[in-house]
């Protein structure tokens, strides 16, 4: 979610919160001693590694973390422990005796797949209630119909939760008379469809629907509904909103739109939100009516209307997001003046055909501007470069040719660049040195050409730079060691020579496990890389923990360096089809994250490391066609590799999987490297004592032989004492 959403949510909470409650939290009088028993008997029902409820001690409870109080009779009016890390087998029902509690935030505990507690139901001086990504499972309890005071209800669930929250009722919801924000996205409401139809709520729709009794909601400002489960769409009509006239929110997601062509409704939406759901061809007039919108997404819908006809009454949106319909033709050339406070664009997965219109040029507020996976043609505009707020550019999958102009400096707060699967050309202009806040590059797939720049050293933050199906060519610039924080480096597929650099081992974030920042490019960023063999798109869920070097389909010469061998959380390693000989460095086995390992179609010779059998992540291995020796290593992990086609095509190799064997005197190597390192360890500590045994004799003998030779001869004996007497007098006396 970018800065912009986030703020906007933040704001929107913080003012139904103060609407609601009109209070302010000070404590001055100290807790009352009961609330004060109840809350430690809270705590002591959880578990708190850090610690963060260490303030949790003294007499005034007012004080401790999360804790708020009336600031006249001293009760217990907040307990606010969202995403604290707390953990708990169940929610103790010692909170029932805060019976003026009136905010309750335990968003983000691990209650450890426990059943929903009922007992909230009773709280009926709740006004707000945040439940949100808990780790509570199976139907929300009907009681909580009961909160007639509660202005907030967020159950959201995230979509790594593995066990269903379920709604089987929807009924209840519609009791709350007080409620203004209503989130249930993540929520399974799937079983709701059977008590609808017993309900005959509406006997017409078959895959059920929201009760009509929503429409008595009529203090809701938000209502967010994106079910985790759905069988069909729920279908709503005109009716549910008939009386939400103080409605500023609406999530709709897998909904069936049933309204009138002429309704009016009785709202006027500041953010509108509809995933999955059928509204029609076209953008419905109720929805170009609500004109004080700033946030619109409408994703896979099916419109196919074009951009002219839809957005001419949204100028004061700040957000637009059309992704995944079947809108076509062309970009208005006057879109700057239809959208003049729009900071982000999302038109990606349609097709909008022509030219990139100059009018994007004049959007100097946009920070995000995504129209891949369209038929857009021609250059690049020149323009670009007077976008210097913009953080992301996603123009991939289209079909635009030319060079990139060297106008793009002027865009120095780009994040990401991904121009990937294009028909661009030329080399990289000099002056993408400026945009030095780059964290991703993505230009695979063009016809790019030239060497790779030095200045590339310049992009300190990059942690992605995918450059593979290019023509670019010359060495590999020991400028690209610079770049520290590279999570990904995939240069496969050009024309690169000389070797692989020595220093590719100080890429710090291949070393230690990466930790990503949490900035907009994140967010909405995805790409393929090859890894196992196989070319894999990586959703922006996960793509920030791949971490893959890939030099293929080079022609690059030289010994893999042993530094690599420091590259501990790389997951994928891809030197295959190149000219590298030498050996596969001994420690290889330190690389202990590496699942897919390619080494194919070189001239490595030598042994298999057994350190190889190390790597108890590896599920892609090949070493196919190089010169390599001696036996297979023998390995939990290597067995599960059973394919013969992983070694061919090096003859002098032998045992499983091959069919050829091992004859005893082959065997020894391979098997005993480790064995082998150590005798030469001992071989070294054996040379070190015989020369100090050389060294110890030969003293020994010197200095025998000269007090040997002053025994047997007496003039010498004299003179020697004589001439160390004056040196010792000298030293004395000084003269």
């Amino acid at each position: 979610m970018s800065s912009a959403i986030l703020l906007f949510t933040i704001f929107f909470f913080e003012i139904s919160t103060l609407c609601c409650y009109g209070k302010e939290f000070n404590a001055t009088l100290g807790c009352v001693a009961g609330e004060r028993n109840a809350l430690l008997k809270f705590r002591e029902s959880l578990l708190d590694p850090f610690p963060t409820l260490s303030s949790w001690k003294g007499e005034d409870c007012c004080t401790w973390l999360g804790i708020r109080c009336d600031n006249f009779t001293g009760h217990v009016t907040s307990l606010d422990l969202g995403y604290k890390s707390l953990h708990g087998k169940s929610l103790d029902s010692s909170l029932l005796e805060l019976k003026h509690l009136s905010y309750l935030d335990l968003s983000g505990f691990d209650f450890q797949y426990n059943s929903f507690p009922a007992f909230i139901g009773s709280m009926k001086q709740l006004q707000y209630l945040n439940l949100s990504s808990t780790l509570l499972y199976g139907v929300v309890p009907h009681t909580l119909g009961n909160l007639s005071s509660l202005c907030v209800l967020d159950l959201s669930r995230t979509e790594d939760l593995v066990e269903d929250l379920v709604v089987d009722d929807l009924t209840w919801i519609s009791r709350l008379s007080s409620l203004e924000h209503l989130d249930l996205r993540g929520v399974d409401l799937s079983p709701t469809k059977d008590l609808l139809k017993v309900l005959n709520v509406l006997p017409s729709i078959r895959n059920g629907g929201i009760p009509l009794s929503f429409g008595r909601l009529s203090n809701l400002e938000s209502l967010l509904v994106e079910p985790s489960s759905m069988d069909g769409n729920f279908t709503v009509s005109e009716d549910h909103f008939a009386k939400l006239s103080k409605l500023k929110v609406l999530t709709l997601s897998s909904f069936k739109f049933k309204v009138k062509l002429d309704w009016v409704p009785p709202f006027q939406l500041r953010r509108l939100v509809l995933k999955s759901c059928d509204i029609g061809g076209q953008l419905p007039q109720w929805v170009q009516m609500q004109k004080e919108l700033e946030y619109l997404r409408i994703e896979n819908c099916s419109i196919s209307d074009t951009l002219s006809n839809s957005l001419n009454n949204f100028r004061n949106l700040s957000v637009l997001g059309l992704s995944n319909n079947h809108i076509q033709g062309p970009i208005p050339n006057n879109i700057s003046q239809m959208l003049p406070s729009l900071r982000e664009l999302h038109l990606d997965q349609n097709s909008i055909n022509g030219s990139l219109p100059d009018s994007l040029c004049e959007m100097t507020s946009l920070l995000y501007m995504d129209l891949s996976r369209n038929h857009l043609s021609g250059n690049l505009s020149a323009c670009l470069g007077n976008l210097h707020n913009l953080l992301a550019m996603r123009l991939s999958f289209n079909e635009i040719s030319g060079v990139i102009p060297k106008s793009i400096g002027g865009a120095y707060s780009l994040q990401l660049l991904n121009l990937n699967n294009n028909y661009l050309t030329g080399k990289l202009p000099f002056t993408m040195k400026n945009c030095t806040n780059l964290r991703i590059v993505d230009i695979r797939q063009n016809n790019f050409l030239g060497k790779l720049p030095k200045w590339i050293g310049n992009y300190l933050a990059l942690m992605v730079l995918i450059l593979r199906n290019n023509n670019f060519s010359g060495l590999i610039p020991f400028e690209v060691c610079q770049l520290l924080k590279l999570q990904i480096l995939d240069l496969a597929n050009n024309h690169l020579t000389g070797g692989i650099p020595n220093c590719f081992g100080n890429f710090s974030s291949m070393v230690a496990n990466p930790k990503p920042n949490n900035f907009l490019v994140w967010y909405y960023e995805s790409f393929t890389q090859v890894l196992k063999g196989q070319e894999r798109e990586y959703s922006y869920k996960i793509s920030r923990f791949v971490v893959n070097l890939d030099v293929s389909n080079n022609n690059l010469v030289g010994e893999i360096p042993w530094d690599l061998t420091r590259l501990s959380s790389l997951i994928g390693l891809n030197f295959s089809h190149n000219h590298l000989i030498g050996k596969i460095p001994e420690r290889i086995g330190d690389m202990k994250s590496m699942e897919s390992l390619d080494l194919s179609s070189n001239n490595l010779s030598g042994t298999i490391p057994s350190g190889l059998s190390d790597l108890s992540s590896i599920s892609h291995l090949n070493l196919s066609h190089n010169n390599l020796s001696g036996q297979i290593p023998i390995g939990r992990q290597l067995q599960t590799l059973e394919n013969p086609s992983i070694y061919e095509g090096n003859p002098q190799l032998c045992g499983a999987p091959l069919p050829k064997k091992c004859e005893e005197a082959s065997m020894v190597p391979s098997i005993t490297n480790n064995h082998v390192a150590a005798n030469e360890g001992d071989n070294i500590i054996d040379d070190k004592v015989l020369f100090s045994g050389v060294i110890i004799c030969g003293f020994a003998t010197g200095f025998w032989g000269v007090i040997g030779f002053l025994v047997l001869n007496k003039r010498w004996r004299q003179a020697y004492f004589e001439f160390a007497e004056e040196r010792i007098l000298r030293r004395l006396f000084g003269g």
